[in-house]
């Protein structure tokens, strides 16, 4: 905050050591963290003005997240990872799945986005959203492939490759993970 007209010469703010946030006060969906307050100078031109800096932090609430934002992209996932478990031949079950789930994910996604304001970088709900699509892709263009080999009469080939891509799904998921916790 700033005066529009008082330039630091004439006004310069103070920061009151006993000032808090009220304890009555509530915002739905978030538990207030820590209060700051601190005043800096902030120059335009050749004018210099006291600005006074106020912050709260705010945190979710740990299992309502969980709950609300992790919890329905792992159900959704799941059903998703369900088409490794369908026969090869019923290949257009299996895309379909794919397809709806990822549609699914994908509305959710939005509506996560649609909970906090825009910004400049990737949130976690972002960089799990796109792990989540790299799951998603990848199951796909395994269903993708193995329709293929179903169409050209490779039934065996296609229930090995369905076996192989299943064992290889773990491995895919725990790298996500890992570059999740690393970035």
């Amino acid at each position: 905050m700033e005066h529009k007209n008082l330039n630091a010469s004439k006004l310069i703010f103070k920061v009151d050591p006993t000032s808090n946030v009220d304890e009555e006060v509530n915002i739905a969906g978030w538990e207030i963290g820590e209060f700051k307050a601190y005043v800096t100078e902030h120059s335009y031109g050749d004018n210099t003005y006291s600005r006074f800096i106020f912050s709260i932090q705010l945190k979710r609430p740990m299992l309502s997240s969980f709950v609300k934002n992790v919890l329905p992209v792992i159900v959704i996932t799941t059903i998703s990872l369900l088409t490794f478990f369908i026969s090869p031949q019923n290949f257009s079950q299996r895309i379909g799945l794919g397809v709806t789930t990822l549609m699914s994910a994908t509305t959710f996604h939005l509506a996560l986005l649609s909970g906090i304001p825009p910004i400049g970088y990737l949130t976690l709900a972002d960089r799990m959203m796109l792990s989540i699509y790299t799951i998603f892709l990848y199951n796909l263009l395994v269903s993708v492939y193995i329709m293929k080999l179903v169409d050209t009469k490779k039934a065996e080939e296609a229930q090995k490759f369905n076996k192989k891509a299943a064992k290889i799904l773990p491995i895919l998921i725990i790298a996500l993970l890992i570059i999740q916790l690393t970035i």
